[in-house]
């Protein structure tokens, strides 16, 4: 089920992005793909992936609920410093209510504009913008991810990740911090996908990333979490989905 809406004291629709159901259509759709993979008896499985390549799973799973995704979009960002500004920090993933309307990216808006003053095309510069519905910033969900495995491939090589703890940690916190820095954004989730050789682990390691994370002065809330069996290849067994909002 798509988020639900909820009406706010000013009688206004506010999109409400539960952690809840986030975490359950990336689990799923993690779930999925380790079957394909155990069915296929490949020798690299989900633990193996890095975050890029996790992102397609994880876009399955968002519209499989009837979400819109967006990958690697640009944060709003700050309007005033569009002119000095080239490069733009991107996102991996943004949830949109609506598949048809991705979202609306005013610093590509404006930029639309300034090319056009001074031009005969000034006039009619806010007509020149592509056509279709569009998704306020505030209105989506930003979700950064982060993979950790507590058993890691180095050269193809399975063994004890040597930076897991320092990962765990120094990831989650950056990205929240990194969304809660974006005036436009109300919904942000640092997403993680943890893999380990057993569930009290994720669930012990789970805790101390919350709370190095809230050492480190990142934005975050209570991390929902959502576990699920894998084949061992490397020395994990368990695939663990944790979504911490963040504070905004």
């Amino acid at each position: 089920m798509p988020p639900a809406r909820l009406c706010n004291p000013r009688g206004t629709l506010e999109a409400v992005w539960s952690p809840d159901d986030i975490v359950s259509a990336a689990a799923q759709a993690l779930r999925e793909a380790e079957r394909e993979f155990a069915d296929e008896h490949a020798v690299y499985g989900l633990d193996a992936l890095d975050e890029v390549r996790l992102h397609p799973i994880l876009e399955r799973g968002f519209r499989a609920i009837g979400l819109g995704v967006w990958r690697e979009h640009p944060y709003p960002g700050d309007i005033a410093a569009r002119h000095t500004r080239n490069a733009r920090e991107r996102c991996d993933l943004v949830l949109t209510v609506d598949p048809a309307a991705p979202p609306l990216d005013p610093v590509a808006e404006l930029k639309h504009m300034d090319a056009a003053t001074g031009t005969l095309f000034e006039p009619v510069a806010d007509t020149l913008a592509p056509p279709g519905p569009t998704t306020e910033p505030g209105d989506c969900c930003w979700i950064e991810v982060k993979a950790v495995a507590q058993f890691a491939y180095h050269a193809g090589v399975p063994g004890p990740n040597a930076g897991y703890a320092t990962a765990l940690v120094t990831g989650p916190a950056c990205d929240a911090v990194k969304i809660a820095a974006e005036p436009m954004i109300n919904h942000g989730v640092a997403l993680v996908v943890l893999f380990t050789a057993d569930e009290p682990t994720a669930h012990h390691d789970l805790t101390q990333m919350s709370h190095g994370c809230l050492d480190r002065g990142a934005p975050v809330g209570v991390p929902v979490t959502e576990s699920f069996r894998i084949v061992e290849r490397a020395g994990n067994e368990v695939c663990t989905v944790a979504a911490l909002p963040v504070r905004l």
